[in-house]
């Protein structure tokens, strides 16, 4: 990975690592994931095929150059939809006399030169190919791909260093992999409101990986905020690795412990980054308060426990656990009462059945509203179903190391929206299919979460 790193520019934004070693346990792990699959093969198949009108046949050009990582590299003005898509493709093939041939193989392309000692292909307008034994690369421009050579010649590139401080925390042995520095795209002045949230202000970067194997794929991930000084409670969601818990049986479930840490990184990030606006809020709290003897903010004070949210994309409730049902009950009461107060002036309130609220958006959108138990639960759903949602018992998150944690019954809620003709074809599919679980972990020093899609 040095080398190929080498003709990568430092604190690139954007680094996208792809393995190809077919006897490594990431590709390995990727074969066996295929497998559960049929159609993948068919796939490969043609793939392979339009290979083969090519005149590229795979066992004899392109399986013997597989060993090192697929390096690529995007700067800035790719990532922010620039004119110039500024990137560079690096890898160190096995064989540098096969992959000489496939060059030549390929259509359209001329010698336009060297650099470096690597020779110069141009294909195709602006793209531009250096070949230089065993190494290849393609670049945006020829001022891509010279710059890139002159990096590797004389110094300038990305550092193994560099790459193992970005993939600090993160499971290695991922066939894919994806990082980036951002500190100079938030050094922009377009994110100069952004940086004065503190959170914002110490974001460095990110890293990515994805693993395959056998019983599933799994996405891990880390975003790094150690370019300033944090405290725990001027990061977005709670801290820590206690996990929150579900409830219910919806096929969507997602919960986040103690969610008044959100309302307070809201309402800080508001303050810092516009405090013109965080000012009109307050007064409208002040007004609120005036005429109700309270206001939001009174309500996100009694929030206690942990947010779940269940769905099957046409129920979907919310429930927290609140330290004094009966002061919720009578602040919601309150707020509602004027609900011009702290809703959108065109959204009309109306009470409901067994002590429930009945909130009609301006759009068209109904929800319901209230404290059952010692809960605060909404949802767009009728009482019956919230009153359930609410008596619910709670069950573990599984697996779950972090704060924020979610669960997604994948086939069940794929089949809520297929009919049956096309269920009866995708069964093959959906057999092989479970849940896609994952968790959310926060600290001072950045965020770090998976995402697991399981296959049987």
């Amino acid at each position: 990975m040095q080398t190929e790193l080498s003709y990568v520019p430092a604190g690139s934004p954007l680094v996208l690592s792809l393995e190809t070693d077919p006897n490594g346990t990431a590709i390995k792990g990727v074969d066996a994931f295929s497998a559960k699959f049929t159609f993948a093969s068919l796939g490969e198949s043609a793939l392979l095929s339009r290979l083969q009108q090519s005149g590229i046949n795979y066992d004899a050009d392109i399986r013997p150059l597989f060993g090192n990582p697929v390096i690529l590299s995007a700067g800035g003005s790719t990532l922010t939809g620039g004119a110039q898509n500024d990137f560079v493709f690096v890898w160190i093939a096995k064989d540098a006399g096969k992959l000489a041939a496939l060059i030549k193989k390929l259509s359209g392309i001329n010698t336009v030169g060297s650099h470096d000692g690597a020779t110069l292909y141009s294909q195709g307008g602006q793209t531009t190919i250096a070949l230089d034994g065993a190494t290849v690369l393609l670049g945006s421009s020829v001022n891509e791909v010279d710059a890139a050579l002159d990096r590797h010649a004389h110094g300038g590139g990305m550092t193994t260093a560099d790459y193992t401080q970005a993939f600090s925390g993160v499971p290695s042995g991922g066939v894919l992999k994806l990082f980036g520095n951002l500190s100079a795209t938030l050094s922009t002045p377009t994110v100069a409101t952004a940086r004065r949230i503190p959170w914002v202000g110490a974001f460095r970067g990110y890293a990515a990986s994805l693993n395959a194997s056998s019983s599933g794929l799994t996405v891990s991930f880390r975003l790094d905020t150690t370019g300033g000084p944090l405290t725990s409670a001027q990061v977005p969601f709670a801290a820590g690795t206690s996990a929150p818990s579900f409830a219910g049986n919806y096929p969507i479930t997602f919960a986040i412990h103690d969610p008044s840490q959100i309302a307070a990184f809201g309402q800080s990030a508001a303050q810092t980054a516009s405090p013109t606006s965080f000012g009109t809020f307050l007064k409208r709290e002040a007004v609120v308060q005036k005429r109700t003897g309270t206001n939001l903010n009174s309500l996100l004070k009694l929030l206690a426990g942990d947010l779940i949210i269940a769905s099957d994309t046409k129920t979907t409730m919310g429930r927290v656990q609140v330290s004094d049902p009966a002061a919720a009950a009578s602040t919601v009461s309150k707020l509602l009462a004027v609900p011009q107060s702290v809703l959108s002036k065109r959204t009309k309130v109306s009470k409901a059945a067994g002590g429930f609220y009945t909130i009609r958006e301006a759009s068209g959108t109904t929800f319901l509203v209230g404290v059952v138990g010692n809960e605060l639960v909404v949802g767009r759903a009728t009482p019956a179903q919230l009153r359930a949602f609410a008596a619910a018992p709670t069950t573990s998150a599984a697996g779950a190391q972090g704060t924020v944690a979610f669960r997604v019954a994948l086939v069940e809620l794929l089949r809520l929206g297929l009919t049956g003709s096309t269920s009866s074809s995708l069964a093959p599919i959906l057999s092989s299919l479970g849940d896609v679980t994952g968790w959310m972990s926060s600290s001072p020093s950045g965020v770090t979460g998976s995402a697991t899609l399981a296959v049987k």
